[in-house]
């Protein structure tokens, strides 16, 4: 009897952050619809924690730990992901996040920091990106491929005491749209996705009321919600889709309910 095909049979994926919250729930979910998986983060550990995952769910995945501020560290990431796997159709850079107990308004903000929360969100993206539009032109237009990388609402919006996090992840905006135009010829999409407030596991009732709170639909932001619209920008469903930051934040865009 023959098996049901899944949306992401016989694709690879690279996910950053894979070890986390976000990326762990993106990488899982692709390898429940039939992608081979190469899971980075910065530790082994936090990789392995996700591929066991997926093993045991009967998908298929590999370790590739990597720090994203390190170029090199990407590239050979990478390279690991494609011997493995024998190419690449996706790739997922969601590593990443604010300053946070140490944000400061930026007049008191240090060098470190700001090159700290520049590094992860901003060049790892780059770096990233870089890497798979290396390989992905290489495997002709017939195959293509899909570049995503994760944004936030506060790229639109701003927020005081995070000028490097706004001016990081803008940045992944702007470098959508330039990707995007150099990518269309090898028939790859490039686009980004801006998540807003999203509930946290383990996270305190202050929290999760703010969670609540800070869109209009009442209700709270999972990673599954930013993961299916992941899936969604890495399907078939979303080939002329290219150049695009979707957000996904319960209409808080709309006023920045909640906000300072």
């Amino acid at each position: 009897m023959l098996g049901i095909m899944k949306r992401f049979d016989g694709q690879t994926a690279f996910i950053t952050g894979a070890g986390g919250y976000i990326g762990g729930t993106t990488a899982r979910m692709l390898a429940s619809e039939g992608a081979k998986v190469a899971v980075c983060d910065i530790t082994k550990e936090n990789c392995e924690r996700t591929v066991s995952d997926i093993i045991a769910a009967g998908g298929t995945a590999i370790a590739v730990p990597a720090d994203v501020t390190d170029s090199a560290s990407v590239e050979a990431a990478v390279a690991k992901a494609v011997e493995a796997f024998g190419g690449l159709d996706i790739m997922v850079h969601v590593a990443g996040g604010s300053a946070r107990a140490d944000s400061k308004r930026l007049a008191d903000q240090s060098d470190e920091v700001i090159l700290r929360v520049l590094g992860v969100n901003l060049l790892g993206g780059i770096w990233a990106s870089r890497a798979a539009a290396r390989v992905m032109r290489e495997h002709g237009r017939e195959r293509g491929g899909r570049i995503i990388n994760i944004s936030s609402l506060v790229a639109f919006n701003g927020l005081r005491g995070s000028v490097d996090y706004a001016a990081s992840k803008g940045g992944i905006i702007a470098m959508t749209k330039a990707l995007a135009k150099e990518m269309g010829e090898y028939g790859v999409t490039v686009n980004s996705v801006a998540p807003g407030v999203v509930q946290r596991p383990g996270t305190g009732a202050d929290d999760s009321d703010y969670a609540l709170k800070t869109n209009f639909l009442g209700k709270k932001c999972e990673a599954t919600d930013i993961a299916e619209t992941i899936l969604f920008l890495c399907s078939d469903a979303a080939r002329f889709v290219t150049g695009q930051t979707w957000v996904v934040d319960g209409g808080r865009g709309l006023g920045m309910k909640g906000s300072d």
